[in-house]
C-alpha cells in the first residue's frame, strides 16, 4: 500500500466504543470495535503527517481502508487541496478511434513522454482488454483514469486509479462483467460519435484532480446523453482481481511531489 495523508478537513478521537472520525458536527462516523491501542495510534496520525502503512501494526493497517472510503485519508501522491497543479496527461485508446476522437484527444491532451496521469479511452474494446491492460499499469505505478465511450448514449468517466491505494480497472471490469457480461461493443459506438463532450468532461475532471479533487477515486460517473442525468457508482476492490491484490512496494514518486 502506498503512502497516505490525512485530509485536513477531518479529525479523529479514540473512544471506548472504537475510533470516532469527524469532519464537523454534521459528519461523524464511528469505526466500532477498534482496539484501544489501535484507536489511539490512528488518532495520533491526524496531525497532518503522511502515513506509511508498512510502518503500522497489521491490526492498525486493517482500519486504513475504512478511513480512505470515508475520505479521511487520501493517497499522498495525489495533489492536495490548496495546492493546485497543472498535470501532464497522456492518452491510450483501447479499440478503434475515429479521426474526430483522435483529433479531440490531441487538442485536449497534447502528447507527452512521461504523463502524470494517463487517460485510458475505451471505444470498441471488450472489458477483457481492460483486464489485460490493468496489471501493467498497476505494476508501473502509473496513475490513470478511464474514459469509456463504448456505449450507445452513455459516457462513463472513472475510476481514477492510484496503484497501491485504490481499486483498479480490472476490479471494474470483473464487477461489470459479472453484472452485464462482456459483449463486444458496436464497431462505431454512438457515444463516441461526437467526442468533444466526453473529452471535455475528462479534461475538466483532470483539472479538478490538479486542484485536489478525489471525485473519481474508486468511483465512476455515468452521463446519460439522452436524459441528461448522471449516475455515480463506487468501484470496490474485487476479490478476484490479480492486478491490485498485491500492495505496490513502497511509495509512488511523481513529478509533482518533487516540486
Amino acid at each position: 500500500m502506498t503512502a497516505l495523508t490525512v485530509n485536513p478537513a477531518w479529525h479523529a478521537q479514540a473512544r471506548a466504543e472504537g475510533l470516532v472520525v469527524f469532519a464537523g458536527a454534521d459528519l461523524v462516523y464511528l469505526v466500532p470495535d477498534v482496539p484501544a491501542a489501535d484507536a489511539h495510534r490512528l488518532a495520533d496520525l491526524f496531525d497532518g503527517r503522511d502515513v506509511e502503512p508498512a510502518d503500522l501494526p497489521e491490526s492498525t493497517r486493517a482500519v486504513l481502508p475504512q478511513l480512505q472510503t470515508l475520505g479521511a485519508l487520501r493517497p499522498a501522491s495525489l495533489p492536495r487541496d490548496g495546492a493546485a497543479r497543472t498535470l501532464s496527461v497522456g492518452t491510450q485508446v483501447l479499440g478503434d478511434a475515429s479521426p474526430e476522437l483522435t483529433a479531440a484527444l490531441a487538442v485536449a491532451f497534447p502528447p507527452v513522454s512521461s504523463p502524470d496521469v494517463l487517460v485510458v479511452v475505451r471505444t470498441t474494446a471488450r472489458l477483457a482488454e481492460l483486464v489485460g491492460l490493468s496489471a501493467g499499469l498497476v505494476q508501473s505505478g502509473q496513475i490513470h483514469v478511464l474514459l469509456d465511450v463504448a456505449f450507445h448514449h452513455t459516457v462513463v468517466l472513472g475510476p481514477l486509479v492510484v496503484p497501491g491505494a485504490s481499486s483498479c480497472l480490472e476490479c471494474l471490469a470483473r464487477r461489470a462483467g459479472q453484472r452485464w457480461g462482456d459483449p463486444k461493443p458496436p464497431p462505431a459506438p454512438k457515444a463516441a460519435a461526437w467526442p468533444d463532450l466526453p473529452v471535455t468532461l475528462a479534461a475538466h475532471a483532470l483539472r479538478e484532480l490538479g486542484d485536489g479533487s478525489l471525485a473519481l477515486l474508486q468511483r465512476t460517473i455515468a452521463y446519460d446523453l439522452r436524459t441528461l442525468t448522471t449516475t455515480a457508482e463506487d468501484v470496490l476492490p474485487s476479490a478476484d482481481c490479480q492486478s491490485c491484490s498485491r500492495p505496490h512496494p513502497g511509495r509512488i514518486a511523481l513529478p509533482w511531489e518533487q516540486e
